[in-house]
């Protein structure tokens, strides 16, 4: 193997899949990247056994080939180049790497021992936007469950109706779902499946900042997210996701228009004077919010910022963690906040786009 490329686009590439790496003793070539030149195209491929990421690197072929090397290695060394074009080449399972001012061996190991990647038979497909793919996952990669104890709320809900691309995450104390255009509608009945939270942390990463469409195909038990220089293949989570339509209010006691700035402000400043347990009070008034916090160590904290509310007056208690992760998902100057009882879900949603809702569930004050 010999090739030539700029080092940006290699640096880009590595950087990528060294995040799909994996550790294990028992198998350390998990640790590497398998590079492989073939008709000008460099491809760079790593896998951790649940999934996996291959890209193409542009560049000039001298010789096919193909080797392995440690993925934290040559990333940090390709970083450390300040050359704009690097010549790798393969002898005897060893890389070599040459610039203007620098030779370099890295050794090893036979890429015959690199994991083969699946082929995964394609059942149902779409596709939508990169850029606007990796800024719905956004939205709602912060409700993902982090226990163990129900799987399938441990990723993000993939569901393709018609031209409707529904990303849904629920840790059961809160629940957020964004609504995206399919670039290609998807025929038929609709596809779901659940997408491991790893690789959902990913996917923003990879195609957020890409302006082509991402094709999403189904296997068996896998998906494929696809572009012309890009494709990951991961393991799904067993199980079902819950039924969650019914646990978005559509009633509220008290229905408010606030400032997203403002109340972002406000929430972000109680939270330094909160408990252990993160806990903040919301006072809803006719034409102002209250917000409060205490802790016996610290001191107490109290602001008020003018809305517009309609209701009942109420009193609730959040986590405040939980209200920024949905507040920073919004994007429109003005938000909606719907309030009812204690024992039952808020809302918090753009005043404007219907596209994404946020639920929160309150927590009772002491």
């Amino acid at each position: 193997m010999k090739f030539l490329c700029l080092k940006e686009n290699l640096e880009y590439a590595l950087a990528l899949a060294e995040r799909f790496t994996g550790k294990n003793l028992t198998l350390p070539i998990l640790g590497n990247l398998l590079l492989e030149a073939d008709d000008n195209c460099l491809s760079v491929t790593a896998t951790n056994l649940e999934s996996a990421i291959k890209i193409s690197v542009s560049g000039k072929s001298y010789k096919k080939g193909k080797a392995t090397i440690p993925a934290k290695i040559i990333s940090s060394l390709i970083q450390s180049i300040k050359e704009e074009k690097i010549d790798l080449e393969e002898k005897q399972g060893n890389i070599f790497i040459k610039t203007n001012s620098r030779d370099i061996r890295i050794n090893g190991t036979s890429a015959d021992d690199f994991p083969i990647l699946p082929k995964v038979k394609k059942t149902y497909s779409f596709s939508v936007e990169g850029f606007v793919l990796g800024r719905g996952m956004e939205k709602v990669l912060p409700a993902v469950s982090t226990s163990e104890f129900k799987a399938e709320l441990t990723g993000v809900h993939f569901k393709a109706a018609g031209s409707k691309l529904y990303l849904v995450a629920t840790d059961t104390f809160r629940l957020a779902e964004k609504v995206l255009e399919l670039v290609k509608k998807n025929e038929g009945s609709s596809i779901s499946f659940i997408l491991p939270q790893k690789v959902s942390q990913e996917v923003p990463r990879v195609f957020g900042g890409l302006e082509e469409e991402v094709d999403i195909a189904l296997g068996d038990n896998q998906v494929i997210f696809e572009t012309s220089k890009i494709k990951i293949i991961s393991r799904l989570v067993d199980g079902n996701f819950p039924e969650y339509s019914s646990i978005i209010p559509k009633e509220f006691q008290l229905n408010a228009v606030a400032n997203r700035r403002e109340f972002t402000d406000a929430i972000k400043s109680s939270s330094i004077f909160a408990s252990k347990l993160q806990e903040i009070t919301l006072k809803f008034k006719n034409k102002e919010l209250e917000i409060t916090s205490l802790n016996q160590e610290v001191g107490e904290y109290k602001t008020v910022i003018p809305v517009v509310a309609a209701g009942k007056e109420t009193v609730l208690g959040f986590k405040y963690r939980y209200l920024l992760d949905g507040v920073n998902a919004l994007d429109e100057e003005e938000m909606l906040v719907g309030l009812n009882a204690v024992d039952k879900p808020s809302l918090l949603k753009n005043k404007k786009d219907n596209t994404f809702l946020y639920v929160a569930m309150p927590i009772r004050l002491n």
